[in-house]
């Protein structure tokens, strides 16, 4: 009898801080991150009013389209206290797919130091940060950390 197993191990569960909560911006519920167990995740902090945020969302879309399939989680961060219905409809108009949140309570301390908007975050599965991207992203350098750890 001939026996085949997979040398891959179950990918692990990402183990952020837990106080590191999230709330979705189109429904105001808890996000729920069972969906990014074992995967590598970018989180982006952006605000609509930042121009330096706006400018990076083509990148940060592709970056989705092109890595999501190989296990890359792409969260928007929100930094904006306007309403969300005017965020989401930004949202729209820059093609943005990913999951949209505000930060919990205690995300933004928990995430520190955030030196400017946008800021952004590549983690692993196990919530080690391995790179932090601050200010404009470097489209090259953000794709080559985020091929080194798929």
């Amino acid at each position: 009898m001939l026996s085949l197993t997979s040398c891959r191990t179950t990918p692990p569960v990402l183990q952020l801080p837990a106080d590191l909560s999230f709330t979705d911006l189109a429904s105001g519920q808890p996000f729920d991150t069972t969906s990014i167990h074992g995967k590598l995740l970018l989180l982006n902090l952006w605000a609509a009013w930042s121009p330096a945020s706006a400018k990076e969302l083509p990148e940060l879309v592709a970056l989705h389209e092109k890595f999501a399939s190989r296990g890359l989680v792409l969260i928007g961060v929100s930094l904006d206290e306007a309403p969300a219905a005017g965020l989401l409809v930004f949202a729209e108009r820059h093609g943005i797919r990913y999951p949209l949140v505000r930060p919990g309570p205690k995300a933004i301390d928990l995430l520190e130091p955030i030196e400017t908007i946008p800021y952004t975050l590549l983690l692993t599965p196990q919530g080690k940060i391995l790179a932090r991207f601050r200010g404009p992203l470097k489209p090259s350098d953000l794709r080559s950390a985020i091929e080194k750890n798929l």
